[in-house]
């Protein structure tokens, strides 16, 4: 083939590409929605406050989609309550159309529980529940609590602590043995037999 005929054919190729976008995006843009009928506007409604779920419900009933951005903690909103929408209410979507939203984590604070007297495994499992860390940092003789009961927290019951915080916690040893129990001369000399 020459090069003229090879130039011919390209030329030939592109116009009969470009027809055939040209006619997609024609069909596509005015015969289909002539034919179906053009998609539906709706109002984006308010949804900041509401519950994830009741906002869900309710764009769904506009024929509208959900779609979680982010999640951020709040002293304001409640867990899983909407904080933020983009489009804002009021914004004209086409049904179909996508809200973005942005979901509290609740409160980054929690109050330390009152684990005095738990077991080190019951209490260590309630702090868990609260999104809280613990750690043993010293253990004494009590004669209230049995050994591994946990005698205090550090910070204490009640006081207001970031999620994920270490929890320092001082456990029982039990009973202190009392000088007058030991043997001293069964623990210095035992029994050689």
């Amino acid at each position: 083939m020459s090069k003229t005929s090879l130039k011919k054919w390209g030329y030939m190729l592109g116009i009969g590409l470009g027809i055939i976008f040209v006619t997609a995006f024609i069909f596509s843009q005015v015969i289909l929605p002539l034919a179906l009928g053009r998609a539906k506007k709706v109002d984006t409604p308010n949804l900041v406050g509401m519950s994830l779920a009741q906002a869900k419900r309710t764009l769904t009933e506009d024929k509208l989609h959900a779609v979680i951005k982010d999640s951020l903690y709040s002293e304001v909103f409640k867990i899983d309550q909407v904080m933020e929408q983009s489009p804002i209410a009021g914004t004209t979507l086409k049904e179909e159309g996508t809200v973005f939203l942005v979901i509290s984590k609740g409160s980054k604070m929690v109050k330390v529980p009152d684990v005095r007297g738990s077991r080190f495994q019951q209490a260590m499992v309630m702090l868990r529940n609260y999104d809280l860390r613990s750690s043993i940092v010293d253990s004494l003789y009590s004669n209230e609590y049995d050994q591994n009961a946990v005698l205090r927290s550090s910070p204490a019951a009640g006081a207001k602590v970031e999620k994920k915080s270490m929890i320092r916690l001082t456990l029982s040893r039990g009973p202190e043995p009392r000088a007058d129990s030991l043997d001293y001369d069964d623990y210095l000399f035992p029994d050689l037999d």
